[in-house]
């Protein structure tokens, strides 16, 4: 509900009068009022550090109790962050710590914030505790004021604050944004940000890049440059990424996008920036649930795609103890046609998942928080089509079906010290994908063309732990700080083989002559004739700290840094026909474990001017930094290339913006950056199709991200993004056979990037809602060398939705003009390939909330 402010001395009197007193006595009481409660009633309070007026005003309406305060009073404070189940005086108390300020009651279960000292009746509130309503007082745009629950706190910092409060480039999408704009997946929203570049191919095995940071549309082999996290648990390798899961944003709290290296406060694999995406926590204070089912149809698909998905809130000791557990299903139609196995909408996928939080209070001061999450992705198919055979084909003599799964279980406990909290986070990781190519036209000529299906599996399995400890000083003050610790160690597997039945008879037929006799059991047991396997350890230590120093009204500085120790070790061994025939008669191959190791020290440093809340100017340096690597591949006199490849870094210079009107109906956001990247890691592949790394150069990134949000009315409200990059290469790249000069740009490297939307919000009972959203992205190369191109489409979607009892019913079209967007381009031995954007897709969404 949203809070009010009140004038006056009692119900009876006048606006007029009631402006009169308060003119008289130069203190205008300032009241803010929900329903009936007291000050003593518990409740699930959570505001970030921000000016204490927008803070009390937050308090009031998330624990419905009345408080009252005098503007001038609290003019130029802040208040601290508050999080928690607590009452109301408790959270306002915690808010005005250390400040001449104190909390009395108002004789009827609300509050009274004033100076110490200060009479207990003051002149606005003579009379009565009873208010006259702010909708009886003329006030400028009250019509389209945006309620208090329009701020959006954000952890960016590992500290909560208000979004726009940042000296940084974030942009958070809340759960109700993601519901209303019907996302699931990294593609329905990543690709609206501006900066941000999702390379669509393979669902569960996509890369990410931010800023235009990124050697390859690919997995790279060593670490990617965009961070992954799951309530700040991180997802990232150090070495040939496991996937990414595509974790449904079902009861999600929102999924927090940083732009710019986060090497200082969230480590590795941060050169371009980093996604968080946060769960919703169980909530202590009520029962609540959602279920949602779905169900659409894609052109050129035979099939029906459907959902089903739901959410249940449980107390178990009141205001104490509380469980969250979620539930969901995907059936993706297929909409590719594999015509050399004729099967139609081939590419068919099932995802499912569910989460389950625990949230633990047991006294005041004390948070403990569980989280338990598992993913399962898995398709029939690949994703990816081969445009000179027709629309929406492709041709393999076998499916190359897809799996990947990931878990992730945390435990983290916040303790309120008085003077700071201290934050323990422990998780485990697990990720594992399976994927089966069809490689027959690779290998059917070591065998005299005769087999027939040939597959080639590769798996990857990544466990990982992690432990991080840090202590973060109180919001709100002209100091604060904040210090930790961190240790991440991660091991990783990377079987891949080729088999296939008759293997060992074909090798000892063709190859007894060359090799001798039992050459086809030693070669090819059980008709394995190439088995590879890489395991990898990685550790990455840190400690890290950060400080802000308010130095003046209007001005703050931070400064922080981050002390690394990476450390990467390697065996790998190869045995089979494959080896046999590369070394010249050497069965297994199997190098000296490789080690590699690194350290180094992150700096950032921001300075913040804030005239008032409606302006905030801010300039950033930033650096960021991933893991170097052995290159796990076996030797080759034909085709050499180096052992191992560096970690490369990145500098970051950008300079923010964010100003909004007085009522906050209009926003703007505007950044404008300079990154500087050194010694990058390029994935190259070797003449015998076998990929290692090597540090080729530098490149230069350029760019504007601009967001802007305007609320004309209640009932409309238009968002825009435009995003500028211009990110090339500043060094000529030769290695391994590539030859690119500088100038080169930067694979995926759109240079404009534009979201629009509009969303009309209807006054009735019935809620009705319709948001028409495009997005438009020009080309881009889809290699270094500029061979290949992506991009160059524009994509418009419609849905409109009701809601009646609880119940809220949605029609939607995607992709209205059926475009075939290329989001990724490559070559293979059969010619182009190319993965698009899903087709025109249009279906309906129905929810229930109780």
């Amino acid at each position: 509900m949203t809070p009010f402010p009140y004038w006056g001395e009692s119900m009876a009197r006048t606006v007029a009068r009631s402006l009169q007193v308060a003119l008289a006595t130069g203190a205008a009481i300032v009241a803010l009022t929900a329903a009936p409660a007291t000050a003593q009633a518990r409740a699930n309070i959570r505001v970030p550090s921000q000016p204490l007026e927008q803070s009390l005003k937050q308090v009031a309406a998330q624990s419905r109790t009345n408080i009252l305060f005098t503007p001038d009073a609290v003019a130029g404070l802040r208040g601290r962050s508050v999080d928690g189940v607590m009452t109301a005086e408790g959270a306002v108390r915690k808010l005005v710590a250390g400040t001449a300020l104190e909390v009395v009651s108002d004789g009827n279960g609300g509050l009274i914030v004033r100076r110490r000292g200060a009479a207990k009746r003051t002149p606005a509130m003579t009379g009565s505790s009873r208010f006259v309503p702010a909708s009886a007082v003329p006030a400028a745009s009250a019509e389209a004021e945006p309620s208090d629950g329009d701020v959006i706190i954000v952890t960016a910092n590992k500290r909560e604050e208000d979004v726009r409060k940042v000296a940084g480039s974030v942009t958070a999408v809340t759960g109700k944004q993601l519901d209303e704009q019907g996302a699931q997946s990294y593609a329905d929203y990543l690709t609206k940000l501006p900066g941000v570049q999702f390379n669509a191919a393979i669902p569960g095995y996509s890369s990410i890049s931010i800023r235009g940071v990124s050697s390859t549309t690919s997995i790279d082999v060593g670490q990617g440059t965009t961070g992954i996290y799951i309530n700040e648990v991180p997802l990232t390798e150090p070495f040939n990424s496991a996937g990414i899961p595509d974790v449904d944003t079902f009861d999600v709290d929102r999924v927090e996008v940083l732009r710019g290296p986060q090497g200082t406060l969230f480590g590795s694999a941060t050169l371009g920036g980093a996604i968080n995406y946060v769960a919703a926590r169980a909530r202590l204070d009520r029962v609540e649930g959602r279920v949602e089912a779905g169900a659409s149809i894609t052109d050129s698909s035979d099939d029906l795609s459907w959902s089903g998905k739901a959410m249940i809130n449980l107390p178990i000791v009141t205001d104490k103890l509380a469980v969250r557990a979620v539930g969901t299903f995907r059936r993706s139609a297929g909409y590719l046609d594999n015509i050399g196995v004729s099967k139609k909408d081939s590419n068919a996928m099932d995802s499912y998942g569910g989460r389950v939080s625990v949230e633990w209070q047991p006294v005041e001061g004390v948070d403990i928080s569980a989280l338990s999450l598992y993913f399962k992705g898995k398709y029939d198919d690949a994703f990816v089509a081969l445009p000179g055979l027709g629309d929406l084909k492709r041709n393999t003599v076998m499916l190359e079906p897809f799996r990947s799964t990931a878990e992730v279980h945390s435990l983290r406990g916040d303790f309120d010290l008085g003077f700071a909290t201290l934050t323990v986070n422990g998780a485990h990781m697990v990720k594992k994908t399976r994927n089966v190519t069809d490689f027959t036209l690779n290998f059917r000529g070591l065998f005299g063309n005769i087999p027939t299906q040939i597959p080639l599996i590769a798996e990857r399995r990544a466990n990982g732990d992690l432990i991080e400890a840090r202590l973060t000083s109180e919001s709100g003050g002209d100091f604060e700080w904040l210090v930790g610790a961190s240790l991440n160690n991660i091991k990783i597997a990377l079987p891949s083989y080729s088999e296939f039945d008759g293997a060992a008879a074909l090798v000892e037929t063709l190859y007894a002559g060359r090799f001798g006799a039992g050459v086809g059991a030693l070669a090819a047991p059980g008709g394995r004739f190439t088995d590879y396997n890489l395991r990898v350890n990685g550790t990455e230590k840190a400690l890290f700290g950060e400080a802000t120093w308010r130095f003046a009204p209007a001005l703050k500085l931070a400064a922080g840094g981050r002390y690394f120790d990476t450390k990467v070790k390697n065996q790998s061994r190869q045995t089979g026909l494959l080896n046999l025939l590369s070394t010249g008669g050497q069965l297994v191959s199997a190098p000296a474990p490789v080690t590699q190791q690194a350290d180094g020290f992150n700096p950032k440093v921001s300075l913040t001017f804030e005239p008032n809340d409606d302006l905030l100017v801010y300039g950033l340096v930033s650096k960021g930094f991933r893991f170097g690597g052995p290159n796990a591949i076996p030797t080759n006199p034909l085709f050499p290339s180096p052992a191992d490849f560096g970690s490369d870094k990145l500098a970051n210079y950008e300079l923010g913006l964010r100003a909004s009107s007085p009522d906050k109906n209009f926003l703007l956001d505007a950044t404008v950056y300079y990154i500087d990247w050194k010694d990058i890691q390029l994935l190259i592949v070797r003449g015998d199709n076998l990929a290692y790394a090597d540090n080729v150069g530098r490149a230069r990134n350029i760019g504007a991200d601009v967001a802007l949000t305007w609320r004309p009315s209640r009932a409309i409200t238009l968002n825009s993004t435009l995003g500028y990059l211009d990110a090339e290469l500043r060094d000529n790249v030769r290695a391994g056979g590539v030859n690119v000069p500088a100038g080169a740009r930067l694979p995926g490297a759109s240079r404009w990037r534009v979201s629009n939307s509009v969303t009309w919000r209807g006054a009735s009972d019935l809620e009705p809602l319709a948001i028409l959203s495009h997005r438009y992205v020009s080309e881009a190369p889809s290699n270094l060398a500029g061979t290949l191109t992506q991009g160059g489409y524009s994509i418009f979607d419609l849905r409109g939705s009701v809601r009646y009892h609880g119940v809220r019913v949605e029609a939607f079209v995607e992709n209205i003009g059926n475009k075939r967007g290329v989001t990724v381009q490559e070559t293979g031995r059969a010619g182009l390939r190319e993965y698009y954007v899903r087709p025109r897709t249009a279906g309906v969404r129905l929810t229930y909330d109780f």
